[in-house]
């Protein structure tokens, strides 16, 4: 079982009898315990059904003990048993006749480094509970988290803010629930949340590379825009976040050209599109700059960038540089 998979059935208030949770992923593995804890225990008799044992000191007789134990003042029990490597590799004979005949009022959490699902511990174990892999999650996992977090709090988050805001983030658990913190804080709660609401947590930040090249772009300032280009890739930049700004910053352009034609203030515009007031300034300046027909017409080489970073085996960013080359050199003179 993966964490997803995991955190979907806590949800859905299905508890198992006992788990062992393995893998490098801390936040993630204390996280389940306390989404565990949450379910089985009140916050009136918590202190009373909740025990935390280490394999390595505790005596095999005193953990069974406690999971044998019924609950006070509660309908269940919760006992974590940590170092649980040491009980499969030396001793798992001391714990399957548990497995097989376990206290209904008790959930036990075995938290160890590694599993062998080979061995007859896991074996049996697996029969009535769960052996859940807490290794570094794949990018569709990881966008299932985000939107499981938001859904906890009532929130949604469109496909595009999804893929900005992990690319923005990047992959570590913390720093992806600080910011989803922040989501869920600073939105009004009644919608979902978009791409402008997810660059306003970096705006201290547009003034560093990945905005700054965006920018560039939509003021056709050909030698900045590909010196931050080389800088952003050189500093480890994902070619897909910088292609997602620039196309979200052209964007944006094109949808303020079409509302100004139809007769709409600057104000009107820029609540209507979201633009953040302190870029308001800088956001007029590139929507005079690059004329329409420019934006109509290169439009097809970002979609092409797009779908080649999706589906070509060249490298993202030269993929990014071409379609770079291609915005910036000047159209054929018509005839």
């Amino acid at each position: 079982m993966r964490p997803p998979e995991l955190f979907e059935k806590i949800n859905q208030g299905f508890i198992a009898p006992f788990y062992y949770f393995y893998g490098p992923e801390i936040y993630l593995i204390e996280k389940a315990i306390n989404k565990i804890k949450e379910k089985v225990l009140s916050l009136e008799s918590a202190d009373f059904n909740w025990a935390v044992f280490d394999a390595n000191r505790d005596a095999d007789e005193l953990i069974l003990n406690n999971l044998l134990t019924y609950p006070i003042n509660s309908s269940r029990r919760l006992t974590i048993i940590r170092s649980a490597d040491n009980i499969w590799k030396s001793r798992p004979n001391v714990y399957l006749d548990y497995f097989t005949n376990p206290n209904p009022q008790t959930c036990a959490i075995f938290i160890g480094e590694k599993a062998d699902r080979r061995e007859k511990f896991f074996q049996i174990l697996e029969k009535a509970g769960a052996v859940v892999a807490f290794y570094p999650l794949t990018d569709q996992e990881l966008k299932k988290w985000v939107r499981q977090q938001l859904a906890e709090a009532g929130r949604q988050i469109t496909e595009e803010a999804l893929t900005i805001f992990i690319e923005l983030i990047g992959p570590d658990l913390m720093k992806l629930a600080q910011e989803i913190q922040k989501l869920i804080l600073g939105g009004d709660g009644g919608s979902k949340i978009d791409e402008s609401e997810v660059l306003a947590l970096g705006e201290d930040l547009r003034q560093g590379n990945p905005f700054a090249l965006a920018e560039a772009v939509a003021e056709l300032n050909f030698s900045r825009g590909m010196n931050l280009l080389h800088k952003n890739l050189q500093q480890g930049e994902p070619p897909f976040l910088l292609l997602s700004l620039i196309g979200r910053q052209l964007r944006l352009i094109w949808k303020a050209k079409e509302m100004r034609a139809q007769g709409l203030s600057n104000k009107e515009i820029e609540a209507q599109l979201k633009i953040i007031p302190s870029l308001a300034k800088d956001f007029w300046r590139q929507v005079d700059k690059i004329p329409l027909p420019k934006l109509k017409e290169s439009w097809f080489l970002w979609e092409q960038a797009d779908l080649e970073m999706k589906t070509s085996r060249l490298p993202k960013g030269l993929i990014l540089e071409r379609c770079l080359w291609d915005f910036f050199k000047p159209a054929p003179p018509r005839r």
